[in-house]
């Protein structure tokens, strides 16, 4: 059980646990943790710094604490190097031949590529889906996860008298749908443009997934 002196040492050995900002710990009157609160970056997953918490309690003070009472709220710190963790374009490879279109795209991270492939019919809409849909066939190579990102629409729109891709996906979690959307100027190449528009709209829950 924790006294107020207890609780305050044990926030600040939570407070050291990576991606954690800052914990608060609510006992009951026997000292009985029955609430933690936890505000954390997003450069780990939520599950793995619950883990954390659990196994530092348990190693510091012989406390076993439900997984339940835990509760982790993440925001994005500009002090950290989100970035490091994110997906970068290696090669975009586009083949047309009989109306049809196939793209190959090559992300990199940590030296390793990872492929995505996908084909479809050569119109402008249509061309764009495909690479888009390629991009998330490398990013599911990447977590070894299928049907996680799903796209629903590609467009191209002005703003301010520049051209810009937009893309929206529907990311599918155990909690139900969320809709995620990403854009890119287009620069000198439109391919390259939906290819940074597709990576812009799922990077932030890439880092989630990658230290899941």
């Amino acid at each position: 059980m924790l006294d107020l002196k207890d609780i305050e040492s044990c926030q600040n050995l939570l407070n050291k646990i990576p991606g954690v900002i800052n914990t608060k710990v609510v006992a009951n009157e026997e000292g009985k943790p029955t609430e933690i609160h936890v505000l954390a970056d997003l450069s780990r997953g939520p599950k793995q710094i619950v883990r954390d918490v659990q196994s530092a309690l348990l190693a510091s003070y012989n406390l076993s604490v439900d997984h339940k009472i835990i509760s982790v709220a993440q925001i994005e710190d500009n002090n950290i190097g989100v970035r490091e963790s994110r997906l970068a374009i290696e090669s975009i490879q586009i083949y047309s031949k009989s109306g049809k279109i196939e793209a190959c795209i090559l992300l990199k991270k940590d030296e390793q590529l990872y492929e995505g492939i996908a084909v479809g019919g050569n119109s402008s809409k249509a061309r764009m889906r495909v690479i888009s849909e390629a991009v998330l066939r490398a990013i599911h190579r990447y977590l070894k996860q299928d049907f996680i990102f799903i796209l629903s629409d590609v467009i191209r729109v002005n703003l301010t008298d520049q051209e810009v891709i937009v893309v929206s996906i529907t990311h599918l979690t155990d909690k139900g749908e969320e809709y995620l959307s990403g854009s890119a100027f287009i620069k000198n190449d439109e391919d390259e443009a939906v290819v940074k528009a597709t990576l812009n709209a799922l990077n932030r829950r890439l880092t989630v997934y990658s230290t899941q």
